[in-house]
């Protein structure tokens, strides 16, 4: 006859729950050697992106239901403890959620991965936004736009002839106006280098009748 039999024979109905904390502790020393047996594992490794040699940044790595948990530094890399038999669970903004599972029968002490995300873009849907009831409206508003006579007056002052003649003259050149400039300059140069000067043929007698004449 097996022991809780016993106490159901023999004992009273409230006898019987006062022996059942003692049974408990009888059974727990057991869980807790099943637990201490748990191999305690150093997982290390480096989180990329696809199959190049990217690190992904701030990624999150961690077992899920405990307080096992890291996140990846600037370069990828992460290193954190882990029970053998645990599920890891790698996740990043943009990327597919990654499982990793260590074996049970694992003996080693340290584990080390290169986990490959997979990309995984998010389409947002397009959010229109008017202050108006609907699109109609909001046109008809723009339209019907009415500017101050102040608004008109700056409008009208800005675009006189003599202020933006005022305007171009005192406002220093651009590096791309000297730039232009200087080129000009450089084709000038290579013109007046390798052409002739030419005379016109029309003003020839009028340069010999001011030679006569003593015209200089």
């Amino acid at each position: 006859m097996t022991f809780p039999a016993i106490l159901r024979a023999s004992l009273p109905n409230a006898l019987k729950w006062m022996w059942l904390p003692l049974f408990l502790l009888l059974l727990a020393p057991d869980k807790a050697e099943a637990q201490v047996r748990q191999r305690v594992v150093q997982l290390s490794g480096f989180v990329a992106t696809g199959d190049s040699l990217y690190g992904v940044a701030g990624a999150g790595v961690f077992v899920p239901g405990t307080n096992r948990g890291t996140y990846t530094n600037d370069y990828g890399y992460f290193s954190m403890p882990v029970l053998a038999g645990d599920s890891v669970l790698f996740a990043a903004l943009g990327f597919k959620t990654q499982y990793l599972i260590i074996p049970k029968n694992y003996e080693s002490q340290s584990y080390s991965i290169i986990m490959q995300m997979q990309e995984d873009p998010m389409e947002l849907p397009t959010v229109e936004v008017f202050p108006w009831p609907t699109e109609r409206d909001f046109k008809e508003a723009v339209a019907n736009v009415r500017l101050p006579d102040k608004g008109t007056a700056i409008i009208t002052r800005d675009l006189d002839p003599r202020r933006l003649e005022e305007m171009s003259r005192i406002t220093p050149m651009s590096d791309a106006q000297n730039f232009r400039f200087w080129q000009q300059q450089q084709i000038q140069q290579q013109q007046n280098r390798h052409m002739y000067p030419t005379v016109n043929m029309m003003a020839i007698p009028q340069l010999l009748r001011g030679l006569l004449n003593g015209n200089k």
